[in-house]
């Protein structure tokens, strides 16, 4: 008894271990050559990107400060919107579909789609998920998409918060022109 006692605890410690561990979906345009690209700008805060969602100031400084680190850290520059090779945007899933399909239309995530198409782009899509596309500087049209979990919570400390944008935004842009054309 105490042997199957302790197998289920094991299993369930496993279980519960994997449910915590948060993946990133990533998807790329594949015959965008991220080889040649070198800069990246964001949306600026008075832009038409801003009134998409409603996200405090906060909660922006949060994510941009996790983008441009990590951009940094993959090599690119940050330069003006207009001069910039790529634009990183983000969106933070709340409960309104409503908002994310205008954030889709925005980032041109799926020109032309019927209701349908637009239901299969965000088929795997759920509350609680940073998204974050990477679009074309001259088109200004996703070409790269990445969206994971974030366990944002009012329970846990701003550090806790800050360290799940960090790590969704590492896992989500990390995979970012590894699949590039050569």
């Amino acid at each position: 008894m105490q042997i199957i006692s302790r197998t289920l605890w094991v299993i369930g410690y496993c279980v519960a271990i994997a449910a915590c561990t948060s993946s990133s979906t990533t998807h790329e345009l594949s015959n965008y050559n991220f080889n040649r690209v070198d800069s990246y700008s964001l949306f600026a805060r008075d832009s038409k990107f801003t009134g998409l969602q409603s996200l405090s100031d906060y909660q922006r400084n949060r994510i941009e400060l996790a983008i441009e680190r990590k951009m940094e850290r993959l090599g690119y520059q940050y330069d003006s919107l207009a001069q910039a090779d790529i634009v990183v945007s983000y969106f933070l899933v709340g409960s309104s579909l409503a908002e994310l399909e205008n954030y889709n239309r925005f980032v041109r995530a799926c020109l032309g789609c019927s209701e349908q198409q637009q239901q299969q782009l965000n088929k795997a899509i759920r509350s609680s998920m940073l998204i974050v596309d990477v679009l074309d500087g001259e088109r200004k049209r996703s070409v790269y998409r990445g969206y994971t979990h974030v366990d944002l919570d009012i329970e846990h400390n701003s550090d806790e918060n800050q360290q799940q944008i960090i790590d969704a935004v590492d896992q989500i842009l990390g995979q970012l022109g590894l699949n590039t054309v050569q």
